[in-house]
């Protein structure tokens, strides 16, 4: 089993769940959202009992944008001001949460914590809250998916995750490969792995000592995710986690001409031989619409017989909101 174990850290933050008939905030902290499917979204929400409200610049488009950056911010802070929702989903991932960083007062995410939802770019966002308000938030769903249509596994996943009455224990226990085979547990840290670099050497990366790294990409060729993995390596990052999980990597590796580029599990292998953490491939998590709804910074528990299990409740149920 692997010894390394995250030093003690400040209090989480934990949002309340998200109670039936409540609202639900909608915003595209990022790129601009398809108008049908982000329609078709906000209709699958208020089907599921929720009274949504969509921010102002959520429908915009400039450029790669919803919005300008204040227009987006201003958004995101409205979301979080507004006494009634409980929630804060977002629209679609694409490009745009980094320029927000520095102008996010997170003193005042901290005094109004809710549950927040992004997947992709987001994920910079989702680390963001955890490293400087330790707010618990959730790699899920974006509202377009929603409009788009998900698998049932993904549905039933996301809610259990955030609605009242605990989430399930063992989150995945199926089929994954160990690549180096242990036991290790931390706090969970999923994100997109192009995002994760990028945060490297801000004040915006949580502190990573003993914890539990998953990571997922599309669209990279091999030695891209070669370098990107190599930048954690040169960073520190890979000397100080617990243990690693790898998600899909869609559309990374090649069919044939094999001899021409390491497979993922020699570059895993090679970047972490001098911390031989645990590592396993196959995690459904990912740019796929069938993927596991995870949260940002709470305490899991890695094994080859046991799967991913939760140690700490993501939420506050206890809360009455």
């Amino acid at each position: 089993m692997n010894t390394k174990t995250p030093k003690k850290q400040p209090t989480i933050l934990k949002p309340a769940p998200l109670h039936p008939g409540k609202a639900v905030a909608v915003i595209s902290p990022a790129g601009p959202a398809d108008e049908n499917h982000l329609n078709a979204g906000v209709r699958e929400l208020e089907r599921w009992g929720y009274r949504v409200k969509v921010g102002e610049h959520t429908r915009g488009r400039i450029a790669y944008f919803s919005g300008s950056d204040q227009e987006r911010l201003e958004d995101l802070l409205k979301a979080f001001s507004d006494p009634s929702v409980q929630a804060v989903f977002c629209s679609r991932g694409g490009y745009g949460s980094a320029r927000l960083l520095e102008m996010i007062p997170y003193d005042f995410i901290a005094e109004n914590p809710r549950i927040f939802v992004g997947f992709s770019d987001l994920s910079a966002l989702n680390w963001a809250f955890f490293a400087r308000a330790r707010l618990v938030t959730f790699t899920g769903p974006l509202v377009t998916e929603i409009g788009e249509g998900l698998p049932d596994s993904t549905i039933r996943g996301f809610l259990n995750m955030i609605r009242p009455g605990r989430a399930p224990d063992t989150i995945w226990r199926g089929d994954w490969r160990a690549v180096r085979p242990g036991e290790a547990s931390g706090p969970l840290f999923p994100g997109c792995l192009a995002i994760i670099v990028t945060l490297l050497g801000t004040p915006f990366l949580p502190d990573l000592e003993g914890a539990i790294l998953l990571i997922e990409e599309i669209g990279e060729k091999p030695y891209q995710v070669d370098r990107m993995l190599t930048h954690l390596k040169n960073s520190g990052t890979l000397d100080q986690i617990a243990g690693l999980l790898v998600g899909r990597m869609i559309n990374c590796w090649p069919k044939s001409r094999r001899g021409h580029h390491l497979s993922l599990e020699e570059i895993l292998l090679d970047l972490t031989a001098s911390n031989p953490i645990p590592i396993y491939t196959g995690l459904p998590y990912g740019h796929h619409l069938d993927r596991l709804t995870l949260p940002v910074g709470v305490n899991v528990e890695i094994s080859e017989k046991e799967g991913l299990r939760l140690l700490e409740d993501p939420l506050a149920r206890s809360n009455k909101a």
